[in-house]
Formats: C-alpha cells, structure tokens, sequence
C-alpha cells in the first residue's frame, strides 16, 4: 500500500464516519466517497466498501482528520513512493566494512521530520546488518572459520535535533529503537555518539544509555549544573575548570579509566571541503 493510496483510505472513512448513523442500511449498492487513481474501478471501490462496512462502522471522525493530517504532513515530505528515484535503497551490508567512512548530510533536508526518519531508518539497518554479521559469526566460530563483523560507530551530530527534552513524550518508539541499540549494541560491537553543543536540550532518559563522556568548554553554568547532576564521577576542581577550557582541551570519562582525566585532543589532520 502506497501513503497516496492510504491517504485516500483514511479519507474515505473519516468522510463515512462524519455521516454517523444517518448512514444505517444497505450500503451495498452505495458509492462511497473515493477519489483516488487507485480505486476508481468498480472492483476497487466494492473491495473498500466490503472492508469499511464489514464489522464495526468507522465513527470518531475528529480522530480521522487527526490522523489524515498527520498522513498529509508526511506525504507532504515527497520522500514516499517516488517513482524517479534512482538511488534505490542503503544497502547496510556494503556500508558496514572495515576501514570505511560514510557521510550521510542532511543539512539541506529544511524538516527536521524528514531528519528523523532517515536517521530512524538508518540505525534500524544499521542494527540488522550488524545483529545477522554477527549471527553469522557466531555460527561459523564453531567450525572454527568465523570472521569476526567490524566493530560499528555511529555519531550523530546535532543530536537536541533528534531527540529532544521537549518531544520525547511523542517519540517513545524512536527512544525505544535508540536504547535497544544502546543496550545490545555493546555485545556485538556496535555503538552510538551523540554530537551537540546544547547538552541540555538532550532527554535524561538519554543520559541513562550513555557510559562515555567528551566535555569541551561549557561556559552556562546552567549547563554545567544540568551535567552535573546527570554525569557522575567527575571531581568537583574538574567541573571548575570546565568554563576556561582551551580549544581542544577536554575532560573525558570512560568506563575503562580509573577516572576522569582532563586531556588535549588533537586536531584532525584533514579538513572537510566542498566539492562538486
């Protein structure tokens, strides 16, 4: 089913249920409101009007409307059923080899919807190619000729943009897809960065998955009093110093150290420019 197709199902019964019971009888023979490419043969529209009057009848029409207006945003993306598309889809497998770097820029998306779908997808295929590797590896390790999977990272820049404080509530599925990588992606070598300089725009719910920190210069005391009641372990002169850190100085916490350590992080050696 296409979302034009469904738009137009979702329509159909949301214009049936805004008829109530004034509607009681044989519908049989009933031509139902449908304007779609779809469904404008005679069999395309008996088959949509078996299925919306066979059991209960549709009725809560303010619940159809919010849902068509919640399709229509979506279909408003124009990222759905487009026929032109030439890229064809990800294929995780190839993107998941040793030594290999992919970029995926979506600053020029202009919906931070659309970012959140793609980045949902992403980490959902991602998770897939990376559990089946690792079914494979595990099943051949017996026979002695298993090939241990490459260890994945993904880092997410601008990450308030993808889960937010203010929308978690409306976002409970794709927090539940981020802590299941969190929680499972350990085991089989696949893990998660989260890049933003607005730290406390970020769920504490987030900050429960995290065992890793890497502090640059906070300068709001109101962010640093936020991290301080979120990260635990850092001492108290380390949190002082966090406001007059030097570009590239940093202090780091991991799980493997002892503790947190004030560290200078070298700059890249490579600088990322604009090509054709």
């Amino acid at each position: 089913m296409t979302l034009s197709l469904l738009l137009d199902v979702v329509a159909s019964a949301g214009r049936l249920a805004e008829g109530g019971s004034k509607d009681k009888g044989d519908h049989d023979g009933e031509a139902l409101p449908v304007n779609t490419p779809y469904l404008i043969t005679p069999d395309g529209q008996r088959s949509l009007r078996r299925k919306l009057m066979s059991g209960a009848r549709p009725d809560h029409a303010i619940s159809w409307r919010a849902l068509l207006g919640r399709l229509g945003r979506l279909n408003r993306l124009k990222v759905f059923d487009v026929e032109d598309a030439t890229a064809g889809p990800l294929r995780y497998k190839q993107l998941l080899q040793p030594g290999m770097v992919n970029v995926l820029d979506l600053s020029d998306s202009g919906f931070s919807e659309l970012n959140n779908l793609v980045i949902a997808d992403l980490l959902r295929g991602v998770q897939e190619a990376q559990d089946e590797a690792f079914a494979q590896y595990e099943l051949a390790k017996k026979s002695g000729q298993g090939v241990a999977p490459p260890k994945v990272l993904v880092v997410i820049e601008e990450a308030h943009e993808f889960l937010s404080e203010e929308r978690i509530e409306k976002m409970r599925i794709l927090f539940e897809q981020v802590a299941r990588i969190a929680k499972r992606g350990r085991k089989r070598w696949l893990g998660l960065a989260f890049v933003t300089q607005l730290p406390q725009h970020l769920p504490r719910q987030l900050f429960g998955l995290v065992n890793s920190f890497v502090l640059h210069k906070i300068s709001d005391p109101q962010v640093v009093s936020i991290l301080r009641r979120t990260v635990s372990g850092i001492d108290e002169a380390l949190w002082t110093r966090l406001s007059g850190l030097a570009p590239g100085q940093a202090i780091v916490s991991f799980p493997h150290m002892a503790r947190p350590l004030l560290v200078s992080i070298d700059a890249a050696p490579v600088e990322l420019r604009l090509i054709e």
